[in-house]
C-alpha cells in the first residue's frame, strides 16, 4: 500500500478531517473524499511522543466519470465507461499519526478498498474520444480503416510507379545496348595491354546484346585475338542491367582462351559510354565500340583470314605440300629427296640462317627463304626444298641478302629452296 502523508493543527488527536486530506493526497484527478469516520483510536506511543493510531471507514465519490480506453484510431480513441459521476466507492482506513510541532502528520498504513482502474473522463479532449457502441465510434473505425486502405493504395501505385520507372530505364538502356560492341583498342590490364603466351598476341570482345526490354538476358561473349580474329572463344554469357539504367553487367561461363591465356570466369560491367571492365586489385578494361568502324574493321580482318587460310589450303592440296616446320633440321628428310613445303615469310624472332644458296639444317626456314629471295617478308607460298649429302664436308660463309644476315657453317648435309607458287592475296 502506498503511504500517504499530510498535515493539521488539531492537538489532541488527528480529526477526521486530517485522515481525509491525507487519503485525498494521492487520490488520482477525478475521485474525491466523501467523508470520514473514525471507529477506533489509541496512542501507540506515548504522552510525551504520542503516536496515534486510527481505524476509519471511508467513502469515496467520483466526481467525474471514469473511463478505460479499449480502441485507438489514430489521435481517437473509443472508450468504455467503468464508474459513473457520483458513484461511491467504501473501505476502511488504518492510519497511524505523529504530532509535528502544532500538526499532525499523518501516514497510510493500510487502505482497503476496491482497486479503481480508468481515466477522468475529463482527462480527454473534446471531439477526441467516443463510447463504444455508438455511430461516432463506428465512424472513428471507418475512418480510420479508410485512411488505412488510402495509404496502401498510395503505397502500391508509389510502388508500382516506382516499377514502371526502373523498368522504362532499363528499356531505354536495352535498346541503347541493342547490336554488337566490339573492342576499339586491346585490351587493358592495370594500365598496359595484355598480351598472351606469346608475348604478342593482345585481346580483343565481342559482345551481342539482343532486342528486348527485360532486365536479363543472354548474350554471346567472344574473346579474340585483335590481329587473328578468326582465334577466338565464344561463350553464352548472362547479363543483368542495373536498376538505374546506367550499366550492365556479364558473367561469362567459365572456359580458357589458350592463345591469350585468359580464363572467362568474372562479372564484367558495361558501362553506357561503351567501357567494359572488372576487377578492383587486378583491373581488365578495354573500351568498345556499339555497331561501328571497329565491328566493319574486325569483320573485314576476320573474312580476309578467312579466305586466306581457304587459299593456303587450295595451294597445300595443289602441290601436296606439308606445312614448313621451324627448322629444316625438323624435316628430317632422307639424303638427295625433296619435299614441298608451305612456307609464311614472317619468321620468328630466334629464327638464324647459316649459309648462301645451300643452307646448314639449322637454319629457320622462313627466315631463309627471304634470304634466298624466294620470298618477301610476309609474304607466303609454296616451295620445292631439297636435302643433299656430300662426302666431305665444306665452309659456306654467310652473307646479308634480302635485309637478313646470315653465317657460316660447315657441314655434309646441305639444304636449298626455290619457289613453287606464291600464295596470292
Amino acid at each position: 500500500m502506498v503511504m500517504l502523508a499530510a498535515c493539521s493543527g488539531g492537538n489532541e488527536q488527528p480529526s477526521e478531517e486530517d485522515i481525509k486530506n491525507a487519503i485525498a493526497f494521492n487520490l488520482p484527478g477525478g475521485l474525491e473524499v466523501d467523508g470520514v469516520e473514525i471507529l477506533v483510536t489509541e496512542n501507540a506511543g506515548s504522552q510525551v511522543e504520542p503516536l496515534i493510531r486510527n481505524r476509519a471507514n471511508v467513502t469515496l465519490e467520483f466526481a467525474d466519470d471514469f473511463v478505460s480506453v479499449v480502441d485507438r484510431f489514430d489521435d481517437k480513441v473509443v472508450l468504455k465507461t467503468l464508474y459513473s459521476k457520483g458513484q461511491e466507492l467504501n473501505g476502511t482506513v488504518i492510519t497511524s499519526s505523529r504530532l509535528k510541532g502544532d500538526s499532525w502528520s499523518v501516514n497510510i498504513d493500510r487502505f482497503d478498498i476496491s482497486r479503481v482502474n480508468g481515466t477522468a473522463l475529463g482527462q480527454f479532449a473534446e471531439g477526441s474520444y467516443a463510447f463504444e457502441g455508438t455511430d461516432e465510434a463506428a465512424g472513428f473505425k471507418q475512418a480510420y480503416e479508410d485512411k488505412l486502405a488510402q495509404q496502401e493504395a498510395e503505397r502500391h501505385a508509389a510502388v508500382a510507379a516506382a516499377e514502371k520507372e526502373k523498368a522504362d530505364r532499363i528499356a531505354a538502356f536495352r535498346a541503347e545496348i541493342a547490336g554488337t560492341w566490339v573492342a576499339k583498342a586491346p585490351m587493358m590490364r592495370n594500365g598496359g595491354v595484355y598480351t598472351g603466351r606469346d608475348k604478342k598476341s593482345t585481346a580483343g570482345v565481342e559482345i551481342t546484346f539482343p532486342e528486348g526490354d527485360e532486365a536479363s538476358g543472354i548474350a554471346p561473349f567472344t574473346l579474340y585475338v585483335t590481329h587473328n580474329p578468326n582465334d577466338k572463344l565464344t561463350v553464352d554469357a548472362g547479363f543483368t542491367v542495373a536498376e538505374d539504367g546506367k550499366s550492365v553487367k556479364v558473367r561469362a561461363r567459365s572456359n580458357t582462351h589458350k592463345t591469350l591465356n585468359m580464363y572467362l570466369n568474372e562479372v564484367w560491367t558495361l558501362s553506357a559510354d561503351g567501357m567494359l571492365q572488372t576487377g578492383s586489385r587486378d583491373r581488365w578494361y578495354v573500351q568498345l565500340e556499339k555497331d561501328g568502324a571497329a565491328l566493319a574493321e574486325k569483320n573485314a580482318l576476320a573474312e580476309r583470314l578467312t579466305n586466306r587460310d581457304k587459299a593456303i589450303e587450295a595451294l597445300v592440296m595443289k602441290h601436296q605440300a606439308g606445312l614448313a616446320p621451324n627448322r629444316f633440321e625438323n624435316m628430317r628428310m632422307k639424303q638427295n629427296t625433296y619435299t614441298m613445303m608451305f612456307v609464311d615469310a614472317t619468321p620468328g624472332e630466334n629464327q638464324k640462317v647459316f649459309g648462301d644458296g645451300t643452307y646448314d639444317g639449322n637454319s629457320g626456314i622462313a627466315l631463309t627463304a627471304i634470304h634466298a629471295g624466294v620470298l618477301d617478308r610476309g609474304e607466303a607460298g609454296v616451295v620445292k626444298i631439297t636435302y643433299r649429302w656430300t662426302k666431305s664436308r665444306s665452309d659456306i660463309f654467310g652473307t646479308v641478302k634480302n635485309g637478313v644476315t646470315s653465317g657460316k657453317y660447315n657441314a655434309y648435309g646441305h639444304y636449298t629452296i626455290e619457289l613453287v607458287e606464291k600464295l596470292e592475296e
